[in-house]
């Protein structure tokens, strides 16, 4: 326990050292690759057999520094509830454990992605740590990409992560996949290590399916379709839900020919009983 302390000790004064400074830039401007909006790569036979059967297909890799991870996992809830999950960023800190606090600082949309600058603070053995993100969402791509905003000095060094959310059932559900990586800075205790990457990576996903659940009826509420609309002309779920239009309503039947002949003759005899009283002055 003693020397547990002194580690304490040892990673406040660390933290102390490299506290993120707003007016400072990054150590750097990336490290780490990039994610690039758009699908995942796909899954295999046995891959998919795992998440299939309800499980979270998850993979932890240490590296020098830090790790890598990957998660794919089903969300019984359309994939607009769970975005509205994911881009609750302001919501983290209630629904993520272990992250304190999150502050938007900086929102632009450009080319149908939307960025959003956030500042998120990690508690963790009554120390903070502290970083920047650059976040950005396309709804066409139904895909999400951040990294550190490097304009701003953070308290770790670099991270890069993903979202991918795809319709399933009709769109009653979700396949969500979710990758990250994450290298920290100087030396750190184990269990301060630990936390950081079970909080990053590891628990970085375990509440999207929770907070899903929570917000599946209101969503359900707002969406509900008339009951006009029976359940045999359509299909699927919320904005993927598609209804077969009913048939257009049949022309009027043409005018009777008899009945247009007869009107034609009629307007033929009194044109021609006006030439004629005309010409005869009667």
């Amino acid at each position: 326990r003693r020397e547990m302390r002194h580690r304490v000790v040892l990673f406040a004064l660390v933290v102390s050292a490299v506290a993120d400074d707003v007016s400072r830039p990054h150590d750097h401007q990336g490290k780490l690759d990039k994610f690039k909006l758009g699908p995942p790569a796909s899954l295999s036979a046995s891959e998919r057999a795992v998440v299939e059967s309800g499980k979270t297909l998850s993979k932890t890799v240490p590296v020098d520094g830090g790790a890598r991870a990957l998660a794919t996992f089903d969300v019984q809830a359309p994939p607009a509830v769970v975005w509205d999950c994911i881009n609750d960023l302001g919501a983290y800190p209630r629904m993520v454990p272990g992250v304190a606090d999150t502050k938007i600082y900086g929102t632009s949309s450009r080319g149908g992605v939307k960025q959003t600058y956030v500042t998120w603070t990690l508690k963790l053995m009554g120390y903070s740590v502290r970083y920047h993100l650059d976040f950005k969402y396309s709804p066409s791509l139904s895909s999400a990409a951040f990294s550190l905003d490097y304009r701003r000095l953070s308290d770790i060094d670099d991270t890069v992560g993903y979202w991918h959310v795809e319709p399933l059932n009709g769109g009653a559900a979700s396949r969500v996949t979710y990758s990250a990586a994450l290298l920290l800075k100087g030396w750190l205790p184990k269990p301060v290590v630990d936390f950081l990457l079970s909080t990053t990576l590891g628990r970085a996903t375990s509440w999207v399916g929770k907070e899903a659940k929570v917000r599946l009826p209101v969503y359900m509420a707002k969406h509900a379709r008339k009951a006009s609309a029976s359940q045999a002309e359509c299909h699927g779920w919320g904005p993927f839900r598609k209804c077969k239009l009913p048939p257009p309503p049949p022309p009027p039947p043409p005018e009777s020919r008899i009945l247009y002949s007869f009107i034609t003759l009629l307007v033929v005899i009194v044109t021609m009983g006006l030439l004629l009283s005309t010409f005869t002055g009667r």
